[in-house]
């Protein structure tokens, strides 16, 4: 005779493993302990938003991060009520460490194109593994430092190149 079978702790373990493999992944977690990715991996949730719905809104801080696990999104900026598409980026992209860390107005909105569904870490969330890990804050910092300066020296070679002498008021980012 067969029974039934509770397959909820399956899923369970199964999406933390996902996002296990997720947190390793993603650039900004790269320098961190094993301890504090499985932190990460269980206190995020799943969100799906529908086509067409807000995941944040440009000025606000929402107090979250977000890494695109399906379907695609638009970065939105409004100026003087028109909203202009700045970008179109689908799965395994990341928005938001730094609200994680800090207040941060978010300068541009996100928008679902399409069903979409995201892995979210709230800063509440995020606080809690710093309480346990104060150290996290600054390997962050490190690796976002780092990424900085890799914009900033592609805009300064852009820039050399003749191939954008618009981007001449934002180099040196990386001197902030």
């Amino acid at each position: 005779m067969n029974s039934p079978v509770d397959t909820g702790d399956m899923n369970d373990k199964s999406e933390f493993s996902e996002n296990l493999n997720i947190f390793r992944q993603i650039e900004f977690f790269s320098g961190l302990s094993i301890e504090v990715i499985k932190l990460f991996a269980f206190l995020c949730k799943r969100q799906t938003y529908k086509k067409g719905d807000v995941i944040f809104y440009q000025d606000d801080d929402d107090r979250c991060a977000y890494y695109i696990l399906d379907g695609r999104v638009q970065l939105m900026l409004e100026i003087e009520g028109k909203n202009h598409m700045i970008r179109e980026c689908g799965a395994e992209n990341f928005f938001g460490v730094i609200a994680l860390m800090s207040p941060m107005m978010k300068p541009l909105s996100l928008i679902a194109k399409e069903d979409t569904t995201c892995l979210v870490m709230t800063r509440e969330a995020f606080l809690k593994v710093v309480d346990q890990f104060p150290q996290v804050p600054q390997i962050i910092v490190k690796t976002l430092g780092q990424q900085v300066l890799k914009v900033d020296r592609k805009a300064i070679f852009e820039f050399e190149s003749g191939k954008n002498d618009s981007l001449k008021p934002f180099l040196g980012i990386s001197l902030l």
